[in-house]
C-alpha cells in the first residue's frame, strides 16, 4: 500500500512561485536581435556544418569568422526545426525556469524564508530585463551550476569538467567561472579556513577548459574572450558593454544587495564572500552584461548574511501548502498554453512592412545600409542571402567597417564618403536618426518611402 502524499512543504511552494517566475520570462515573445543571427548561424550548421568565414555580409563576406557560440547556435536551429519559434519558446522557457530554481537553491544558506524570498526577488528583478534568449542563458544556467557545486559538498567535483566543456562551447563568458572559483579560494586561505575541496573543483574546471579545445573549431574558442576584449575601444559603443545603468529599480535593487552583502560579509569577517562580491560587484558596474552573473553570486553570499531574519524556516506543511502547490502547478500549465497558442515572435522594433515593400521592389538585391539589429533581422530573413551592410557581430568585422556604422549611425561628417566607400545605393534607417534627415536634405538621394518610424532612400 502506496504511503499518502505529503504535501509541499512552504519552502518548496515559494520555490515554486519563483520557478513561475521564471516560467514567464521564458515564455514572452522573442524579440531579440542577437538571437536572429545565431537561429540563422545555427541553421547553416545543421545543413553543411559550421561556416568558417562569414556568409551573410558584403563588408566582411569571406572575411575568416569564429562562430564561438556554436552550440547554442545549433541547439537553438534544432528547437526551431522541431517546434518553430515556439519551440525555441519552450527551450528558453526551460532554462529561465531551471536558472530560477538554481537562484533559489543557492538561498538555503540564509536558513528562514524571509531572507530566502529577499534575496530570490533581487535574482530575479535583474533576470526579468537579462535573461534573453541569446547564448548568455545557457552560459549563467552553467554559471549557477558552478556556483550550486561550489556550495554544495555532495555535488561530485568532476562534474566541472563536463560543465565548463559545455560552456567554452556554448559561450565566451566561461574564465568568469574560472575566476569565481579562483576567488573564492583565495578568500578562503585570507579567512585561514581549510581550502577543503575548492582545489580539486578549480582543477577539474581548469580541465574542462582545456578539454573545451575538443570540438569542431578546435583550440581558437579559448582565445576568444581575449581576442574580444582586445577590441575594448570598439566595445564601448555597444549597450551591453556599456557601464551598467542603475536608474532602474532591479539594478538599483542589486547595487543596494550587492552593498548588503558587502557590509554583512564584512561583519561575520568572511574574506570569501567579500571577495566575491567585490569582484562581481565591480564587473557588473563596468559591463552591464555582467549584472546578472553579479545576480548569480550575490545569491549566496547575501543569503549569509541574512541568516535567522524571521522564524519561518519554511519546514511546515499542511493544507495551505498543498492548496498553493496545486494553484502554481494550474496557473504554469495554463500561462504555457496560453503563451504557446500566441505568437511566437515580437517583431514590432523592426521595419518588417517596409522590407517586405522594398522585397517586392527589388530593393533587397542592391547594396543595402541598415541598422545593425536591423541586419540581424535580415540575416535570419533570408540567410545567406542576407548580403547585409552590418549586423552586431562585432567580433567579426573589420575595425574600418565598424567605424564606418557608428559614424552613420551618429549622422558625422563625411557620410556620403562613408556609403560610397561600400558602394551602397539603398539607405533603410530610423527616421529619428540624423542619418535620416541628411539624407532627405542631400540632392544625391531620392527618399522613396517615408512612414512611421523608417525612411528608404535610394541613389537620385
Amino acid at each position: 500500500m502506496r504511503p499518502p502524499l505529503r504535501p509541499p512543504s512552504a519552502a518548496a511552494a515559494v520555490g515554486g512561485a519563483a520557478a513561475l517566475w521564471g516560467l514567464a520570462i521564458g515564455l514572452r515573445p522573442l524579440s531579440d536581435n542577437s538571437a536572429l543571427t545565431h537561429l540563422a548561424t545555427g541553421r547553416l550548421i545543421l545543413a553543411g556544418g559550421i561556416p568558417r568565414h562569414d556568409p551573410f555580409s558584403f563588408t566582411a563576406g569571406g572575411h575568416a569568422w569564429t562562430v564561438y557560440s556554436w552550440l547554442s547556435s545549433a541547439g537553438a536551429a534544432l528547437a526551431d526545426r522541431a517546434g518553430g519559434g515556439h519551440g525555441i519558446q519552450v527551450v528558453h522557457a526551460l532554462l529561465t525556469t531551471g536558472l530560477a530554481l538554481l537562484a533559489w537553491r543557492l538561498t538555503r544558506p540564509a536558513a528562514s524564508l524571509a531572507g530566502r524570498i529577499i534575496v530570490t526577488t533581487v535574482v530575479l528583478a535583474v533576470g526579468t530585463g537579462m535573461w534573453s534568449e541569446r547564448p548568455l542563458l545557457p552560459a549563467l544556467v552553467l554559471f549557477a551550476l558552478v556556483v550550486a557545486l561550489v556550495e554544495s559538498d555532495r555535488s561530485p567535483r568532476l562534474a566541472a569538467v563536463g560543465l565548463f566543456w559545455v560552456w567554452v562551447n556554448v559561450h565566451g563568458s566561461f574564465p568568469l567561472g574560472l575566476v569565481y572559483i579562483g576567488v573564492r579560494l583565495a578568500g578562503r586561505r585570507l579567512d585561514g579556513k581549510p581550502p577543503g575541496r575548492l582545489p580539486k573543483v578549480l582543477a577539474a574546471a581548469v580541465v574542462g577548459t582545456m578539454a573545451g579545445a575538443v570540438n569542431p573549431l578546435g583550440p581558437r574558442l579559448l582565445v576568444v574572450p581575449i581576442r574580444l576584449l582586445a577590441r575594448h575601444d570598439l566595445l564601448e559603443r555597444v549597450q551591453e558593454w556599456r557601464p551598467a545603468d542603475f536608474s532602474q529599480l532591479p539594478t538599483l535593487s542589486l547595487l543596494v544587495a550587492l552593498m548588503a552583502a558587502l557590509v554583512l560579509a564584512g561583519r561575520r569577517r568572511s574574506w570569501e564572500d567579500t571577495l566575491v562580491v567585490a569582484v562581481f560587484g565591480v564587473a557588473a558596474c563596468v559591463a552591464q552584461r555582467n549584472l546578472a552573473m553579479a545576480s548569480v553570486v550575490l545569491a549566496p553570499a547575501l543569503a549569509r548574511g541574512l541568516t535567522g531574519l524571521g522564524s519561518i524556516t519554511g519546514e511546515q506543511r499542511g493544507r495551505p501548502t498543498a492548496v498553493a502547490g496545486a494553484l502554481l502547478t494550474s496557473v504554469a500549465v495554463v500561462f504555457t498554453v496560453v503563451s504557446l497558442r500566441q505568437p511566437a515572435y515580437d517583431l514590432s522594433g523592426y521595419p518588417v512592412r517596409q522590407l517586405d515593400w522594398m522585397q517586392s521592389q527589388g530593393l533587397l538585391e542592391r547594396r543595402l545600409a541598415t541598422q545593425d539589429f536591423v541586419g540581424n533581422y535580415l540575416i535570419a530573413l533570408r540567410g545567406r542571402r542576407a548580403n547585409v551592410f552590418f549586423d552586431d557581430r562585432f567580433d567579426l568585422y573589420p575595425p574600418q567597417v565598424i567605424r564606418d556604422s557608428l559614424a552613420l549611425l551618429d549622422g558625422s561628417e563625411g557620410w556620403q564618403r562613408r556609403l560610397d566607400r561600400y558602394r551602397i545605393d539603398v539607405v533603410l534607417w530610423e527616421r529619428a536618426k540624423p542619418l535620416a534627415g541628411l539624407l532627405a536634405l542631400d540632392p544625391g538621394w531620392r527618399v522613396v518611402r517615408r512612414d512611421g518610424r523608417w525612411l528608404v532612400a535610394v541613389r537620385a
